[in-house]
């Protein structure tokens, strides 16, 4: 019989709340192991469990012995100091968010982590800069939040007034599936129904103006997965997947190598400060907006559909600036 199987009956006899002499407990791991246990195994015994977060009342005198103290169940939660660092950092980081909604509940969950562990830590500032916040208060999200939440476990139909990207509202009836975050902002995904299309759709909840229950309730599509419509790279149902390749110099291949801005993507260098960019993207109208953001530090190589579309964009823009 090992030791950490021993220090675990030990740990059930004193469950009991009673008070165990040295000896009885020697006696008893004897009975149910059958091997010879003395009493300074059992000294041993207690240093590992109270090691592990037990505390173990020691009661001294002829009727002394051992006792589990019983306000301490549950083992005290054993962090080291890095683990402690990057705790607190998270959570400090989290309240500093405005995509992060749960901060209430958050707050009591660190609370009694930290409430539990003994330790001696003087809280580090940390500065976060959210360069493009949301212009929405966070309390009107966390409204749309928890409305939306409720409404998916409960199975409710709602109703939604959206603005589109063209800034044209329209109501929807929608079956709520699923809440996710997507480049740090919150959106729903479900079943949208209507007279001339129904469909799984997508809602930014910042560009939900209003929204209330239909009164009716609603079923998942059984072949409904999330996995089917979002994965890693954004929106599976967000426009065809294009091969782009792109010629660059040092400087611009390292500030685009800093992030992925889609599947497969790769940077080589071909030759002295030139470099070779490819990487398959999704959303026409993304793809042309990430290029035209390096302006005239990057060149298209590839596909030729989107060399004609910035060369179009680039004669629009010089026509605005005549």
């Amino acid at each position: 019989m090992n030791r950490t199987t021993n220090c675990i009956l030990m740990l059930i006899y004193l469950q009991s709340g009673k008070l165990y002499k040295i000896s009885e407990i020697a006696q008893m791991l004897e009975r149910d192991t059958g091997e010879i246990v003395n009493t300074r195994n059992i000294i041993e015994y207690r240093k590992e469990l109270e090691s592990a977060g037990y505390s173990i009342i020691s009661v001294t005198g002829k009727n002394g012995g051992y006792q589990l103290d019983m306000s301490k169940v549950f083992p005290a939660l054993k962090f080291t100091d890095k683990e402690k660092d990057a705790l607190i950092k998270a959570y400090n980081i989290l309240l500093e968010r405005n995509d992060f909604l749960q901060k209430e509940d958050l707050s009591k969950a660190i609370g009694k982590i930290m409430s539990s562990i003994k330790h001696e830590y003087v809280e580090e500032e940390i500065t976060i800069i959210d360069r493009y916040p949301l212009s929405m208060p966070e309390e009107e999200l966390k409204n749309r939040y928890d409305f939306l939440l409720k409404a998916i476990n409960n199975k409710n139909q709602i109703k939604i007034s959206y603005t589109s990207q063209r800034n044209i509202e329209k109501s929807h009836i929608l079956d709520p599936y699923d809440l996710f975050i997507y480049n740090n902002t919150w959106y729903v995904i479900g079943w949208r129904s209507g007279k001339h299309l129904n469909e799984i759709m997508y809602f930014k909840l910042n560009r939900i103006s209003e929204f209330s229950l239909t009164g009716k309730k609603f079923n998942v599509w059984s072949s409904y997965k999330k996995s089917n419509y979002i994965d890693d790279n954004g929106f599976k149902n967000n426009g065809d997947w294009y091969h782009i390749e792109l010629e660059t110099s040092e400087q611009t291949a390292s500030i685009i190598n800093e992030r992925i801005y889609g599947k497969n993507q790769k940077v080589n260098k071909i030759e002295n400060d030139k470099y070779i960019v490819k990487v398959d993207m999704q959303n026409k109208e993304n793809i042309i907006s990430f290029i035209l953001g390096f302006s005239d530090k990057i060149k298209v190589i590839e596909p030729e559909w989107l060399i004609d579309e910035i060369k179009d964009r680039i004669k629009i823009i010089y026509s605005l600036y005549k």
